[in-house]
């Protein structure tokens, strides 16, 4: 019971086991060597990339109670008044404002998270005595204000004792951007909201803006939106009609940053610029006594956010 030449084996009873062929004979079935680590690598992001793109991903605005979110809200106003004509009369106006506020995350309710917030400091440029004392009694007082936050973005207050303040106007005013259900990258939403006119007391803007899902980061915490809109004016109970002369008309654009984790927005950029007819008044025979005036207004807001440590 030996070797045979052909590397066979003679089991009892005159059977042939066929032998397993020497490892020189073997055939290659498989590539002579693997990718290299960086093909791999590539490879496994490209997966990872199809993945992260499909998936749907819940966007909310909900703190941890008991964070303190410090905001920083920088605003400029730039008012540009152009009369046609033969002098082509031309004026300008700039006015900014910063605000330092605090807000703390106090309790959940079914409209959203109670926050408590605390104004640090205020300033407004052009300064003036009468507007700097002004901001700092409506704004900058010590007593907590009452704000709440859907989970949508939407800010509403509560009760700041004072319906004319500052923060009334700046946080009261802020609808919700984003949509209740999950959104994938690259999936689109719109939103109608109304927004005061700078240029008219009392005056409100129609917006219709269409955001976006562009990206998400840091592992998926930080989600990158985009928006891009267009405003019109429309009649309110509270400022004075337009006349036959007058028209309105501006477009918004803006980027979003919400950190997930956080739930909050951590960087707010938008820049709306409104245009707008303004006929002069008529003489005696109804006729308009100048060429209309073309007021462009660019409102340019950044808020930012981050949690005290």
């Amino acid at each position: 019971m030996g070797f045979r030449g052909g590397g066979g084996r003679r089991e009892a009873g005159g059977a042939e086991r066929v032998g397993i062929p020497a490892p020189s004979a073997r055939r290659r079935r498989f590539p002579s060597r693997l990718p290299p680590p960086a093909s791999l690598t590539l490879l496994a992001l490209g997966f990872l990339a199809q993945a992260t793109y499909g998936q749907a991903v819940l966007l909310q605005i909900r703190p941890h109670i008991g964070d303190t979110l410090r905001m920083h809200l920088s605003q400029t106003v730039e008012m540009t008044g152009t009369t046609p004509g033969g002098r082509h009369d031309s004026s300008s106006m700039t006015t900014s404002i910063e605000v330092f506020t605090r807000a703390i995350a106090e309790n959940y309710t079914s409209g959203g998270t109670l926050m408590r917030t605390i104004t640090d400091s205020v300033a407004m440029t052009p300064a003036s005595a009468a507007s700097l004392a002004d901001l700092k009694r409506r704004a900058m007082q010590s007593k907590p204000v009452w704000l709440r936050v859907s989970t949508d973005g939407g800010m509403e207050m509560v009760d700041d004792g004072d319906p004319n303040s500052e923060l009334r106007h700046i946080f009261g005013e802020m609808p919700a951007v984003l949509t209740r259900g999950p959104v994938a990258i690259g999936e689109k939403w719109t939103r109608e909201m109304q927004i005061p006119l700078s240029s008219e007391p009392g005056a409100v803007g129609s917006v219709r803006a269409t955001f976006r899902l562009d990206s998400l980061g840091r592992n998926g915490d930080i989600a990158y939106i985009s928006l891009r809109g267009t405003m019109s004016r429309i009649n309110t109970p509270g400022a004075a009609p337009a006349g036959p002369g007058y028209g309105t008309s501006g477009q918004i654009a803006g980027t979003i940053q919400i950190d997930r984790r956080l739930g909050w927005i951590t960087d707010s950029k938008s820049s709306i610029i409104v245009r707008s007819t303004i006929e002069s008044a008529p003489d005696r025979r109804g006729d308009p006594q100048r060429a209309p005036m073309q007021v462009r207004t660019k409102i340019t807001q950044w808020i930012r956010a981050m949690r005290a440590r």
